[in-house]
């Protein structure tokens, strides 16, 4: 069965909220703060300087970690590299992220066996919420939510394989194989739900990943960010305008950081397109000033940045 995009805007949705689901120990998940949508920005040729598989693979996981410590909700994957195609290493990568943000009850039904999947067994687990979800339908308790695939339609009802020992009843005309998110409404009698948007769920529900055709000037002119950061071994000193970031970031409802690739960073990747950083970015930042090594792994600036961003939008 083909991959199917991850459904998060649905206009079938029966409700206004969504209750805090619960993890199979009946406690409440860590609750987050969701109102501002963070995205990071990743070249295609992330993986390019890694020669193995298995390399690529735990790579991967490193970045998928980072995003999901951090709350990020989307990972785009653009073209970076002018002299070459990078569809396949884009297409590896947004394969192994998706893979990792999947819950593990539904990765071989979305998956299937794949080539590029090999390694899959060492990548970390995420422990996000979606994750850490009842295994027993007698575990399970109403307003609940979950995440599943449809296997079966009839009519206007759909079959939603949420990881139970029965599937669940649902109302909806979605196409058989599409990852969908439900908010349980009956275990009781039988297992009824409903589909939810998981951007209405209070918290964090995991990342999508997205492929941009355009380059980054391009995707940046295309889809509005309130607050657009670079990152870059030139920017500055992240510590000199810590105030004034931490300021913005609070009020933004959408911020975007960017991230170079291990051959050409920010600055060489926008000339690409005849911009600079000053003309793309409200911010062009230094995470990590005075580095002492010679190039800081995209991997690594992640982790970085994005825990410095953090420490700025919750101070």
């Amino acid at each position: 069965m083909p991959v199917t995009i991850r459904e998060c805007h649905l206009t079938q949705q029966n409700s206004s909220s969504t209750q805090i689901p619960t993890s199979s120990g009946g406690k409440k998940v860590p609750s987050g703060s969701v109102k501002t949508k963070l995205c990071v920005a990743i070249p295609a040729s992330l993986v390019a300087d890694t020669p193995h598989l298995r390399e690529k693979t735990a790579k991967l996981g490193t970045i998928a970690r980072a995003c999901a410590i951090f709350g990020t909700h989307e990972i785009i994957l653009y073209p970076d590299y002018a002299q070459q195609e990078r569809t396949e290493d884009m297409e590896l990568c947004e394969r192994i992220l998706r893979f990792i943000e999947t819950p593990q009850y539904l990765r071989k039904r979305l998956f299937g066996l794949s080539p590029s999947l090999k390694y899959a067994g060492i990548l970390p687990p995420l422990q996000i919420p979606p994750h850490d979800v009842p295994r027993s339908v007698h575990d399970c308790r109403e307003g609940d939510v979950r995440e599943g695939v449809v296997v079966a339609r009839h009519g206007g009802s759909l079959e939603i394989d949420v990881g139970l020992e029965r599937t669940l009843e649902c109302q909806g005309a979605l196409q058989v194989g599409t990852r969908i998110t439900v908010r349980l409404t009956d275990v009781e009698r039988n297992l009824v739900g409903e589909i939810t948007d998981p951007t209405k769920i209070s918290i964090y529900w995991g990342y999508r990943v997205k492929q941009s055709k355009f380059k980054l000037a391009t995707l940046l002119e295309k889809e509005r960010f309130d607050l657009r950061i670079g990152t870059s071994r030139y920017g500055a000193n992240i510590l000199d305008i810590w105030p004034k970031i931490s300021s913005l970031m609070k009020n933004s409802g959408s911020i975007l950081v960017a991230f170079g690739s291990p051959r050409l960073g920010l600055t060489e990747i926008l000339s690409q397109e005849g911009k600079s950083p000053e003309g793309v970015f409200s911010f062009l930042i230094n995470t990590v000033p005075e580095q002492n090594v010679v190039t800081v792994r995209t991997e690594e600036a992640m982790l970085v940045s994005l825990g410095l961003l953090n420490c700025m939008r919750l101070r």
